[in-house]
């Protein structure tokens, strides 16, 4: 996970000085960020013995991904997970 975060931040921070980047390259890299950001999913639904750890967080991936799985803007997916990981929170006193 280290090594697609360090990857990815590479790319994005020479991208603006090497101007135009191969197709290849492009083509190659472009599963990168949905990469991470699974992994990094994972890892915060996991605990230390690798199983699923149910709290609020699994609902709050539910609605993020369900509404990903429609088209619905990243920003707004992301958005509706932390409200629905909140509210639980909130009523459950978490």
């Amino acid at each position: 996970m280290l090594g697609l975060a360090g990857l990815s931040f590479v790319m994005r921070a020479t991208g603006p000085v090497l101007g135009n980047i191969p197709a290849a390259v492009t083509a190659r890299t472009a599963g990168l960020a949905p990469a991470l950001l699974a992994a990094l999913v994972a890892v915060e639904l996991t605990g230390s013995n690798g199983v699923i750890h149910l709290d609020v967080k699994v609902p709050a991936v539910v609605v993020a991904g369900g509404l990903a799985a429609l088209r619905v803007p990243f920003i707004l997916c992301v958005v509706a997970g932390a409200l629905v990981a909140a509210l639980l929170r909130a009523l459950l006193h978490l």
